[in-house]
């Protein structure tokens, strides 16, 4: 397993941007497959936001994750946000995605960000696994989410 910054691999783009639609479309009902395409797209210039990281076995991509300014309509005062924390259905279970976040979390460290946030309908005690802790619960796009923070740095 590797994790590689989408720069690396931008043919990734279109596969990612379906995964992405397929799973969260609902939460961006304004938004289509292409406004997906091109979230990722920027993440291809090399500053810290916006970006995202693959995990990858070297050939094939199983999942991503991103740091973006901003991911909800609400929340604008939040920034920046961890999003497109997605593994594949066929990698789950296996760790992947704790990784990934980690290594995502250490990134943005180094890039001298103190704090991140995520929004998330559904993985809260996961995300409080790995360190997060809920700043609040809200109804968003029809749906209960955890709006959840990370410190990086002391």
């Amino acid at each position: 397993m590797r994790i590689e910054n989408l720069i690396e691999r931008p043919e990734a783009i279109e596969q990612l941007a379906q995964w992405h639609y397929r799973e969260w479309a609902h939460l961006y009902p304004e938004q289509g497959l292409q406004d997906f395409i091109d979230d990722l797209q920027r993440s291809l210039r090399s500053e810290p936001i916006p970006a995202t990281w693959v995990v990858t076995d070297g050939t094939e991509i199983w999942g991503s994750a991103s740091v973006i300014e901003q991911d909800m309509t609400t929340n604008r005062h939040l920034s920046p946000w961890l999003a497109n924390v997605y593994i594949h259905p066929d990698k789950r279970g296996q760790g992947l995605g704790g990784k990934l976040i980690a290594a995502v979390m250490e990134e943005c460290r180094q890039n001298g960000l103190a704090e991140l946030f995520l929004f998330t309908p559904g993985q809260e005690y996961f995300y409080q696994t790995l360190g997060w802790t809920t700043l609040k619960r809200e109804r968003y796009q029809g749906e209960t989410v955890s709006i959840m923070t990370a410190r990086l740095q002391d």
